[in-house]
């Protein structure tokens, strides 16, 4: 059994606490959140320990984990905090606002001699881990370059009142949603030698918080991958990834829950055969349940995946080194000064 402290009881910690009670080897032992109504919500629906205090949460020895569930702009100092205490961390997305906190947050992990875990749930939807399957089975062939999008209309989708703000956040569309689909992309490419972006705010005029965000990375192989990141997508929240290889090519993308394969077309044919995954088990729960569900799901599966690593075993949830190279990507793109009409 591996004991988890929860800092942070917003709305994703409290997705937390409900996916920590239905994870398999794990229970929730702490709570610790300064809001005081938000602290006696979590009283009312929990039996673990409650407290204001984070001090008292590492002092625990019933807590061998913490999740970092903090605006991102605090995560260093939670993070650093933590192991100090030789606790393990799976913090949030994005794992810190800069390139040199991300640095001090994995260099902390190595120093302490523990796990550091990025919270990219996305891996875990079920579309994703299909076109990973696919590609392991060289389905695809040699992968040549991936081309990724996550986008939403802005206005309510802001959950936060500090999501656009710089200085909590670190950058706009890019740290925001788009992060998710860079940690993707790079899932699937590799560790990038080489990334640049630019940035618009003809929107919302956010200033250094961008609508959108473009980027284009390399790996060392030459691989190319391109991630688009908005704030104006007029149609609704969605995301895809796209993985291209040397016999063909799979698509994830959600909403709805889909994945697909396309072949590269044999003899005198003008298109490959095509085969889809829709996942209909997963469509019927989400719809009776909500989105929420599918959160709460993904979150499942990442603990289990971050218990493994803690035990010793490899999996593939995103790592702190994972969250340092998204983090690297977007901001090569994000504080670019914006692109004006006149």
């Amino acid at each position: 059994m591996i004991r988890f402290g929860l800092l942070g009881f917003g709305a994703i910690g409290q997705l937390r606490a409900e996916s920590l009670q239905q994870t398999p080897g794990a229970t929730l032992s702490m709570i610790c959140e300064r809001d005081e109504k938000l602290l006696a919500l979590a009283t009312s629906k929990y039996s673990a320990k409650t407290t204001r205090n984070y001090d008292e949460m590492l002092a625990c020895d019933d807590v061998d984990v913490v999740i970092v569930s903090t605006p991102p702009n605090l995560h260093r100092d939670h993070c650093e905090a933590a192991f100090a205490h030789n606790k393990h961390v799976l913090c949030e997305k994005p794992l810190a606002t800069t390139n040199q906190d991300a640095k001090a947050i994995v260099e902390a992990s190595e120093k302490a001699n523990c796990v550091l875990g990025t919270g990219f749930n996305y891996r875990f939807y079920p579309a994703i881990a299909k076109i990973r399957e696919l590609i392991n089975a060289g389905e695809i062939g040699d992968i040549d370059h991936v081309r990724s999008f996550a986008g939403h209309p802005g206005g309510p989708e802001f959950t936060h009142p500090w999501v656009h703000k710089p200085e909590i956040m670190g950058g706009g569309a890019l740290m925001d949603n788009g992060i998710h689909v860079i940690d993707l992309t790079l899932h699937f490419l590799g560790k990038p030698t080489d990334s640049m972006g630019m940035a618009t705010d003809h929107t919302w005029a956010f200033g250094q918080s961008e609508d959108n965000g473009f980027l284009l990375m390399r790996n060392e192989l030459g691989n190319v991958a391109s991630v688009q990141a908005s704030w104006t997508e007029w149609r609704g929240y969605q995301f895809n990834v796209e993985v291209y290889g040397t016999e063909g090519c799979v698509r994830a993308s959600y909403p709805p829950m889909l994945c697909s394969v396309r072949k590269k077309p044999v003899g005198n044919a003008k298109r490959g055969r095509k085969k889809s995954y829709w996942f209909p088990t997963f469509q019927i729960k989400e719809r009776l349940k909500s989105y929420r569900w599918t959160i709460v799901e993904s979150f499942i599966a990442e603990q289990r995946d971050f218990m493994l690593r803690v035990g010793g075993g490899v999996g593939v949830g995103a790592t702190g080194i994972d969250g340092l190279y998204a983090v690297e990507a977007a901001r090569s793109a994000a504080h670019l000064e914006c692109i004006k009409t006149p």
